[in-house]
């Protein structure tokens, strides 16, 4: 037994080696938070989709099967700052699906936000933390490509996020539902201060027109009053358009999706005509979710192209008297291909065009709506949204439209247009290259749009 005077030394190096053992082993919130399946990783042993892995989307110099090469300005790419694209684009599944984003297009986004800065009308910079999310499976398609090309380019801009699924998780378009419910969740886990706040769903049938509007401008003041708002949704003549939409990382919206999710089987005998569309606009609209969304005009982050001329139209800065108010415009935020049979081809014709334009704010445009988002979010808080606030459409154009569905009456040229209906539908269609199940529902939403009136 050591002498009594040793006792306090030997107390002390105890201590000592246990203070030195706790740093050694030491993990900080942010190293613990590491292993932690936030997102799909390249792990083996991940719980989350592991049909679903993420993959380096990182083209190899001669890969002959990449995304043709989009022409852009020879310009100076020294200013290229450094920046990890792998957490600006970040693509989950086994196949590479992304368009290559080189050095010109990173150039081309740092022009671009200065290029914003100086010219547009409003704030440029993100006020939350948000980023698009997408889906395309399948066969490579030029115009896809392209169109998810300008989500990358807007992400770029803003140094956000996008989040494409490569590979399909489940059947048909209900992969759109499972792939943001992974989202969410994988969200969740991560801290408050950390995670995102909100996401923007885009079609790869949607193009984004103007880089430089940030998509938290469309979003609610951060004040109580809106914190019960989950998701802010358009209505085309179809009733809920689920092709571009924004929705809350949450827990509330864990439930909306598991419930949107599982619906074809715990409500077998629901009619769901639209898919997973008719699925989130049934749920969205039963009581405990009622208060939860915000029906927004159809062009704020929607608008379709016109049936005719619309490139030459656009680039003109044109607005005849019968372009309709969903129509898009030089200003819009997004011109959406929905029920177009033709769109494979009309949209290399918009790309086209967007690339040669540049920033439109540089010139003349015909819609901003950024005091028209402010008006609206000041009453919807105060319940007082007018039928124009929701939808954009004016009362005139709304009776004309009302009495158009009750008498069956057409505009002029309407005929003509349905004659030649045949004649349109013998463009190649993208989809007959996509899995058979998603092919069916989008032909089927199709179908059903071509008839409605303004389209």
């Amino acid at each position: 037994m050591p002498p009594t005077s040793l006792l306090p030394k030997l107390l002390a190096l105890i201590v000592f080696l246990a203070a030195f053992y706790q740093l050694s082993t030491y993990k900080s919130d942010s190293q613990l938070a590491e292993h932690i399946p936030s997102t799909l990783t390249d792990h083996p042993g991940s719980t989350w989709f592991p049909d679903a892995i993420k993959t380096d989307q990182s083209d190899p110099e001669d890969d002959e099967d990449a995304p043709p090469a989009i022409a852009l300005s020879d310009s100076d790419t020294s200013a290229t700052t450094a920046r990890d694209y792998t957490r600006t684009h970040i693509a989950y599944g086994q196949t590479q699906c992304m368009p290559h984003f080189d050095e010109k297009w990173q150039q081309a986004a740092l022009l671009r936000n200065a290029s914003c800065t100086k010219n547009a009308p409003f704030p440029t910079q993100e006020t939350r933390r948000i980023g698009f999310a997408s889906i395309t499976t399948g066969e490579p398609i030029e115009a896809y490509q392209r169109a998810i090309l300008t989500q990358m380019f807007h992400a770029a801009v803003h140094d956000t996020s996008i989040h494409i699924l490569c590979d399909a998780l489940t059947d048909g378009t209900f992969n759109k539902i499972a792939f943001l419910l992974h989202l969410v969740m994988a969200e969740m886990l991560k801290s408050a201060s950390e995670r995102l706040e909100w996401i923007m769903w885009t079609d790869r049938d949607a193009i984004v027109l103007d880089a430089c509007r940030p998509l938290s401008s469309f979003l609610p003041p951060t004040t109580p009053a809106y914190d019960k708002l989950e998701l802010i949704v358009n209505n085309d003549d179809a009733g809920l358009n689920n092709g571009i939409f924004l929705f809350k990382v949450s827990e509330w919206m864990v439930q909306y999706l598991t419930n949107v999710l599982s619906i074809r089987y715990h409500r077998p005998d629901t009619q769901l005509t639209f898919a997973e569309q008719s699925a989130m606009e049934i749920i969205m609209k039963e009581e405990d979710a009622r208060d939860r969304y915000a029906q927004v005009p159809w062009y704020w982050f929607n608008a379709y192209p016109d049936e005719d001329d619309s490139v030459a139209k656009y680039r003109g800065n044109l607005e005849p008297e019968d372009l309709e108010w969903f129509r898009a415009r030089k200003g819009d935020f997004i011109v959406h291909f929905a029920g177009d049979d033709g769109r494979s081809g009309r949209m290399l014709e918009w790309e086209d065009m967007l690339e040669q334009e540049g920033d439109v704010w540089a010139g003349e445009t015909k819609r901003d709506v950024t005091k028209e988002v402010e008006e609206y979010w000041e009453a919807w808080k105060n319940g007082a949204l007018t039928g124009k606030q929701k939808t954009g459409e004016d009362e005139g154009s709304a009776m004309w439209r009302k009495q158009q569905e009750a008498g069956g009456m057409k505009k002029e040229g309407d005929g003509e247009k349905e004659e030649k209906g045949e004649e349109d539908n013998d463009d190649d269609e993208p989809e007959k290259t996509e899995d058979e199940e998603e092919t069916k529902d989008e032909a089927k939403r199709d179908e059903a749009f071509v008839d409605l009136p303004g389209r």
